[in-house]
């Protein structure tokens, strides 16, 4: 045996949860982009042109691969995924529009908790007491963010809550896809198609572009593509429910990203919820199971 030989490989789930941390971060700059944007651009240009140039991005590696780079073995699962993820960027930019960037990512990180009773109902898998019991926490910290009664509650956090449960579902569809898909055509078709549906709306709502807006959504595009492509090869490699910790990176990167970006300090009632939700996502949980 050669000293190379001995040399111990990372393992699998290793690697999946690596990935999952680098499209999450990858993610977060997205919203980071989409946040800057969406003060000179509808959110439905926002997301056609980052949904768009991604398409062009994905092109030339899909032709590299001849008809494999195109090939879709479930074009149902497919469109379900790209209805589903029109919905979540408008939600979620629509949401960084309205919010402070801090209090709106915060939000979005109760996907990983809406992502529980979805993955048991879509995935077939199991969660104990522990991961209910952080389903609760977490919204207990949301409500303390979003104040019933108030606006926030009444228009903008509804919108931040409702992406955040839309983009659990498109998790779960996304690890469907991964299971089934080659990573190249999945992500090329999905930004075609996801562009196509924001085409006629981007259309209408169009107010010109700068040269230094168009860089931006060049890098934001290249963005969701490291972001969807780590996302679909952690999936394919790892149980959703394994890969929840790494989601969980989400928030703090948030946090650190709307106090040195945006200069934002939330409220004590907002940090509070902060603090809560924080705590709902790290909490330790038993391993799922599938049946």
């Amino acid at each position: 045996m050669s000293m190379f030989s001995a040399v111990r490989r990372p393992s699998t789930r290793l690697v999946a949860t690596l990935l999952m941390i680098g499209g999450v971060a990858s993610f977060t700059l997205v919203d980071t982009f989409s946040k800057t944007l969406t003060d000179r651009h509808a959110p439905v240009v926002v997301m056609f042109m980052q949904y768009g140039l991604a398409a062009v991005m994905m092109l030339p590696v899909a032709l590299g691969r001849g008809a494999a780079g195109f090939r879709i073995l479930g074009p149902r699962l497919l469109v379900l995924r790209a209805l589903i993820g029109v919905v979540v960027s408008f939600l979620i930019v629509t949401s960084l529009s309205l919010l402070p960037f801090t209090v709106a990512a915060t939000l979005l990180q109760l996907e990983t908790l809406f992502f529980i009773p979805l993955a048991i109902v879509l995935l077939k898998e199991r969660a104990d007491w522990r991961r209910w019991f952080a389903v609760g926490l977490g919204l207990s910290g949301a409500l303390l963010i979003l104040r019933p009664g108030t606006e926030t509650f009444q228009v903008a956090g509804l919108v931040a809550v409702a992406a955040a449960i839309a983009l659990a579902l498109k998790n779960v569809v996304l690890k469907q896809v991964a299971m089934s898909e080659a990573t190249v055509p999945a992500l090329f078709w999905m930004y075609v198609l996801m562009a196509g549906i924001a085409a006629v709306p981007a259309w209408f709502s169009w107010s010109g572009m700068s040269g230094g807006d168009f860089g931006l959504f060049v890098v934001s595009a290249a963005l969701v593509n490291a972001s969807n492509y780590c996302m679909l090869r952690a999936f394919s490699m790892a149980d959703a429910v394994q890969l929840t910790p790494a989601l969980h990176t989400a928030l703090p990167m948030a946090v650190l990203i709307g106090l040195v970006v945006f200069g934002e300090w939330p409220t004590p009632i907002v940090w509070a919820g902060i603090a809560l939700i924080f705590l709902a996502t790290f909490m330790p949980s038993g391993p799922g199971k599938t049946e």
